[in-house]
């Protein structure tokens, strides 16, 4: 039996069921997850999940000779939709801890879009397993808190983490209140949040202003990396690149080439088409022009298989003229 090292605690036993060991096409060796690791840091029971390929049809519940039933289920990020015949293996209930407020923001991609959208405010969500809907169960407990300024999505995923856990722990504690007074959630507020997909996120020069690039970048860089196209000068050739460490350029200090490179004061950088590739020199960035004029600056690129490199060795190598070459 695992036991947890608490005196007061109402917990017995934890087994944690989490992706299978996954082997990395650079090494022969299998690695844990974050999570099985953590698990058996603290000598806790793992359980592999179900397979991509098998799905829930190929999986087999845990199975314990020590224990009849688990009393909780408790799911985050868990990736498949539980059935009935999953969610009743459980004493009391399946639970879900879902990082919005709920009944917004359901799906895969809560976070993401909160900070797409601009959010002054986001939560987290304890909810029953529905049987029919991800996401649709009645509402158990709810903490509503601010959004940090410039929040990007590890940072994001950090803060609602630690508030999820505690939010969990307040539930099983409490269950029998929280079920009590469990909400249906309102199914005229229901909003949406499905992934974000590589396709999604090419920055379109002619129609994105800096802001939306940007906030896609602190969104979802960690998923896929943003990307535009460069065509190679007098050949034609068009290149997939990778724009890193993206940042707002304030365009009221950036309204000449007085910084730029080479010098040219009779030129406006803000009025410049939408692409247009600018070296700020003072911070040996690049600043690209967007639909509005405001500006995109970035310090590092990398084409595809190719290493990164810094904002100032792309300017140098390929030769780059401020407000003659564009990234499309």
């Amino acid at each position: 039996m695992t036991f947890v090292d608490k005196p007061d605690s109402i917990i017995e036993r934890i087994d944690v069921v989490s992706p299978r060991e996954r082997v990395k096409k650079s090494k022969r060796d299998a690695e844990d997850s974050p999570l099985t690791l953590l698990a058996k840091a603290h000598n806790l029971n793992t359980y592999p999940s179900p397979d991509r390929k098998g799905g829930l049809d190929a999986w087999t519940f845990p199975n314990d000779k020590d224990v009849d039933a688990w009393d909780f289920g408790v799911v985050v990020s868990f990736g498949w939709f539980l059935p009935n015949d999953v969610i009743s293996r459980f004493k009391k209930a399946g639970i879900n801890v879902h990082p919005s407020l709920l009944p917004k923001y359901r799906g895969s991609a809560p976070m993401q879009r909160s900070i797409l959208n601009q959010d002054k405010t986001t939560g987290v969500t304890v909810q029953l397993l529905d049987p029919n809907e991800f996401d649709a169960g009645k509402i158990l407990a709810q903490a509503e808190i601010d959004m940090p300024e410039n929040v990007d999505y590890r940072t994001l995923e950090s803060l609602l983490a630690k508030k999820g856990g505690e939010l969990a722990v307040d539930v099983i504690n409490n269950y029998d209140v929280r079920r009590r007074d469990a909400k249906m959630q309102d199914p005229t507020k229901v909003t949406k949040a499905n992934k974000i997909n590589r396709e999604a996120c090419k920055v379109q020069w002619s129609t994105w202003d800096a802001s939306k690039a940007e906030r896609l970048y602190r969104a979802n860089a960690f998923r896929y990396p943003i990307t535009a196209i460069w065509k190679v000068p007098d050949s034609g050739k068009e290149l997939s690149v990778s724009l890193y460490d993206l940042f707002l350029v304030d365009s009221a200090a950036s309204s000449t080439m007085q910084d730029y490179a080479p010098e040219n004061d009779k030129v406006s950088v803000t009025s410049s088409a939408p692409g247009s590739i600018f070296f700020h020199r003072p911070s040996e960035t690049l600043h690209v022009v967007c639909s509005d004029g405001s500006l995109l600056g970035m310090k590092a690129i990398q084409f595809d298989g190719k290493k990164r490199v810094s904002a100032k060795d792309f300017f140098n190598g390929y030769h780059i003229k401020s407000n003659v070459w564009r990234f499309e």
